[in-house]
């Protein structure tokens, strides 16, 4: 008996005063709403600072959120992966650096294109309740400036997917369009994009007329991309969820 999950990607925007209506405060509710709406079993979150990830866990008491900041101290932004209580049991966890010294906090890729942040991707290995088949839920925000970086980092990501063994799925912001070095090495390892229809995701809170594809679910299990659909939003109510539409997959757990 194979079991279908819901898979979420989604980018809330961090906490930036000059978003104005926009700012991450005023689209609080938005946000709690649109997922509670959706009912994803698995969400990959990127952009998470502190304070969201305390009403997140507060508000969404249904899901385990694990993650915690990429700078020193475990600080500042990141990538936390959930999964609903319900549904699944956690059999281990680990957040490690793209770098050459992935357990060291802040770690980046010197000497290459990166910017100054330190990126990290999160794992959560899971076991189904119903049909107690263990994989990998992955998810990562890689550099919005270098394009080596990106692939480095993507590089590193498949390394510890690979070297796991187990059937995975990977979400994340990539910074990448669909053309790009990153995502075609992903596709190159036999992995599908479950998103690949979808035409684009960042939009910058509706000042692009065509949004940009940058976001993607990515998986070896059995899944259908005509299935996956864009979570749209508009600013009728004076401000979006967020400057990324949220992206939804369905997967198959052998």
């Amino acid at each position: 008996m194979s079991v279908e999950i819901k898979v979420m990607t989604f980018n809330i925007r961090c906490r930036v005063q000059k978003d104005g209506n926009n700012f991450q405060d005023l689209r609080k509710d938005k946000i709690l709403e649109m997922i509670r709406r959706e009912q994803p079993d698995l969400i990959g979150l990127q952009e998470v600072q502190e304070i969201p990830f305390a009403w997140l866990q507060e508000e969404l008491p249904e899901y385990c959120f694990l993650g915690h900041g990429r700078d020193a101290g475990y600080r500042n932004e990141f990538p936390p992966v959930a999964y609903r209580k319900d549904r699944f049991c956690l059999h281990a966890f680990r957040e490690k650096w793209l770098s050459l010294q992935e357990d060291l906090p802040q770690s980046r890729l010197e000497g290459l294109d990166q910017s100054t942040c330190a990126r990290v991707y999160c794992c959560a290995e899971l076991v189904h309740k119903e049909c107690e088949t263990p994989f990998a839920f992955y998810n990562v925000h890689t550099d919005h400036k270098g394009q080596v970086a990106r692939t480095v980092e993507c590089a590193l990501l498949y390394r510890d997917i690979n070297q796991c063994g187990l059937p995975y799925v990977l979400t994340g912001d990539f910074n990448a369009r669909p053309d790009a070095d990153c995502i075609q090495m992903i596709l190159a390892t036999g992995a599908k994009d479950l998103t690949r229809e979808i035409e684009g995701s960042f939009h910058a809170f509706g000042a692009l007329s065509e949004p940009v594809k940058i976001d993607y679910i990515f998986t070896n299990l059995k899944g259908d991309p005509a299935r996956a659909y864009r979570v749209e939003d508009d600013d009728a109510c004076g401000c979006y969820y967020s400057d990324h539409n949220a992206l939804c997959a369905t997967v198959k757990l052998p």
